[in-house]
């Protein structure tokens, strides 16, 4: 169940997929799995960089996503195996992170092979929540066989990880705890309200964390979770309240385009968490946390520039906080500060377009447009994770008329997301093909949040 190498990146039936990941589970392990479940990648409008500073994200669950066959074992061990190819070399055996008197999750993960830490991290913190909902408490010597297969590029920026997070979290309930038990197979996805749904979005996160390593907010397992068919999340990362907001009228006559450039990124390598502990020293020296609470309900950029005039004076004043930002550098602490306000300034301007939708799509999609271009520049200058190829994507899709375009995901790769008239999703493609000919697209289609097949 590889991609498909066409330049169109087909997210398939999932029906079939589950069929096909099922009768492959059977080859490789000897017996059936006990059933299939998927979790959505994501695509995000805005909001980089500041989940993890209360600022607002808005963003939507894909079609494409990560299907995760199963069964359980009784053994405390969990044998895991990924279809990509590139990541498949066979069976990865990993003990359970849950087995032992003195289980230790960070010590598990530097012993497996990289990708599993994902998926042994998630039980772990699914355990976590056992003493207040004792309904996921894991049960005792539990273990489990997976296997799993994707339609999301890998490092494409779209949410691969939290995509199998999502997918083995749901796995793991299933078939190994007393909420699984009570509502088995299909009746586990509408059994899933949305304060379970969260709750789980926030053990995934913890996973990513603290088995991982990489600064994730939430912002990705929040959407696989709990998106919605035809809508976009309105998420404040403040408390991770959501609202949804049907985008069909923009959709309509325009094409939400991802492209992803083939240069595959993972945040757990430091580079994403250099760039969050430059905004963090910055929200040190302006005793600010989070980073949105320096920002009125409605902000506009003369508030931006307030907090930026705070700043300096701050590091002049020789306040508490400024040794740290002076270590980190002062120029790189100041720019990331600004790319976290301007993003969150962007997150309500585009908020309030996204209301214009309905009654006028054309002028709502122009400023979406301008305010996703805006985004870029912000995460190629301030939070400096943008790279030479996404760079490249932006300018030929502009160059043809796009109506914006951006980078997406925490950036040092991945995949930019541009706005397009239906009408001229043909040429632009044609155009960056010639300029990339190794790029691959995926069309977003705001889709059903994480679910058993």
């Amino acid at each position: 169940m590889h991609q498909d190498q066409h330049p169109w990146i087909d997210p398939g039936d999932p029906a079939q997929h589950a069929t096909t990941l099922a009768a492959e589970f059977t080859r490789v392990y000897g017996r059936e799995p006990a059933g299939v479940w998927f979790a959505p990648g994501r695509a995000n409008l805005n909001g980089e960089h500041i989940d993890f500073h209360g600022g607002r994200c808005l963003p939507t669950a894909l079609a494409h996503g990560t299907y995760v066959a199963a069964a359980p074992r009784d053994d405390a061990v969990l044998r895991l195996r990924t279809l990509d190819e590139q990541l498949d070399d066979g069976v990865a055996v990993v003990p359970s992170p849950l087995s032992g008197a003195d289980a230790d999750h960070p010590r598990l993960a530097q012993d497996a092979p990289a990708w599993t830490r994902y998926v042994s991290g998630v039980l772990w913190a699914l355990d976590q929540l056992a003493p207040e909902h004792p309904e996921f408490e894991v049960d005792a010597g539990y273990g489990a066989d997976l296997l799993i297969s994707s339609t999301l590029p890998i490092g494409g920026g779209l949410s691969s990880s939290a995509a199998l997070e999502c997918a083995a979290v749901l796995a793991f309930i299933a078939t190994g705890t007393p909420f699984g038990a009570e509502h088995p197979e299909h009746r586990l996805t509408g059994a899933l309200d949305d304060c379970r749904r969260a709750l789980l979005a926030a053990a995934c996160m913890r996973a990513e964390v603290e088995v991982v390593g990489a600064g994730t907010g939430g912002l990705d397992q929040t959407v696989s979770l709990r998106g919605s068919r035809d809508h976009l999340l309105s998420l404040d990362c403040r408390d991770f309240t959501v609202r949804a907001l049907n985008i069909a009228p923009l959709l309509r006559d325009h094409v939400l385009l991802a492209v992803d450039t083939g240069q595959a990124h993972w945040l757990g390598d430091g580079q994403f968490g250099d760039r969050r502990a430059d905004a963090e020293a910055a929200a040190a020296l302006l005793t600010a946390q989070p980073l949105r609470t320096l920002l009125p309900a409605d902000p506009t950029a003369d508030d931006v520039d307030a907090v930026l005039t705070a700043f300096d004076q701050q590091l002049k004043a020789d306040a508490a906080g400024s040794e740290l930002v002076r270590s980190r550098g002062v120029a790189a602490c100041r720019r990331r500060l600004r790319h976290a306000m301007t993003e969150m300034l962007r997150s309500e301007q585009l908020l309030a377009a996204l209301e214009r939708l309905p009654a006028d799509p054309i002028e709502a999609a122009s400023s979406i447009g301008e305010i996703l271009t805006q985004g870029h520049l912000s995460m190629r200058e301030d939070a400096e994770v943008s790279f030479d190829e996404a760079d490249d994507v932006v300018d030929v899709a502009l160059q043809g008329d796009a109506l914006g375009a951006r980078l997406i995901g925490g950036g040092f790769g991945g995949s930019v997301l541009a706005l397009l008239r239906a009408g001229d999703v043909d040429d632009i493609t044609a155009a960056l093909l010639r300029k990339q000919p190794k790029l691959r697209f995926v069309n977003v289609v705001p889709s059903e949040p994480a679910r058993a097949l």
